[in-house]
């Protein structure tokens, strides 16, 4: 059977995971949801795109290198992944792949796919280093995201802008999400609670470790109530991470 995936953005991560899953011959529809369009300083390491993409819309791009060069299955949904559309774009989704620029979005696909019980690979990266996780959906089967990170921080974070990211960290944090991807599409349970850590300076780039899941954790914990939704609950700074 043919499963959805979604990617939530289509940038730094989310090319390089685009790439691997439609290289994988894995059978798949591959749904992309940006809004954003390509610019020049996205090339270094946006790898679907060229500088005659300059202006065009990320997602449309991706989806047409994605058919051309591996006949892949691609949608696309050229429209931001907010509270109000978020449980309308995981209708009939088997698996996400979060790779936003910024912490409202990571938390809401955190508590929009825990809440309809799918699967998400989450990833970001700034400067030399990435990480990327794995996360089941479902309470007693590994950390979910708010176990580790529980909730988005009161202050602006550093920007991809300011404190710049490096295009081969990117790239392997990437990748490192389609890996954990298509580990999850097999059924390979321990899969989730996996956390992939990328440091550019290390001897040992890639570091795997599993996350326990904590009783007390907001999201999946004994006592955490059902996720609202809201649009206010997911307003802050805008930077997470590079997409």
């Amino acid at each position: 059977m043919k499963r959805r995936v979604l990617l939530i953005g289509a940038g730094g991560l989310g090319a390089p995971a685009a790439l691997a899953l439609a290289a994988s011959g894995a059978s798949m529809t591959l749904v992309i949801v940006d809004d954003d369009r390509v610019e020049r300083t996205n090339l270094h390491r946006q790898i679907l795109f060229t500088e005659q993409d300059i202006g065009r819309s990320k997602a449309e791009t991706a989806a047409a290198f994605l058919r051309e060069r591996f006949s892949a299955d691609v949608e696309v949904y050229e429209e931001r992944f907010v509270p109000e559309s978020a449980q309308r774009l995981l209708e009939g989704v088997s698996l996400v792949l979060e790779g936003s620029d910024n912490f409202p979005t990571k938390f809401l696909a955190a508590d929009a796919c825990f809440l309809s019980g799918i699967p998400t690979v989450h990833g970001a990266a700034l400067r030399w280093y990435g990480t990327a996780l794995a996360v089941a959906g479902e309470r007693g089967r590994g950390a979910c995201y708010r176990c580790l990170f529980e909730a988005p921080p009161l202050e602006e974070a550093p920007t991809c802008a300011d404190a710049g990211v490096i295009g081969p960290a990117v790239g392997l944090v990437g990748a490192a999400q389609a890996a954990l991807a298509l580990r999850v599409l097999a059924g390979e349970d321990d899969a989730f609670g996996t956390l992939v850590t990328v440091d550019g300076h290390a001897k040992i780039i890639q570091r795997k470790r599993h996350v326990r899941a904590r009783r007390d954790c907001t999201l999946c914990g004994e006592r955490a109530l059902p996720p609202r939704l809201a649009p206010e609950d997911y307003l802050g700074p805008t930077c997470g991470g590079e997409a």
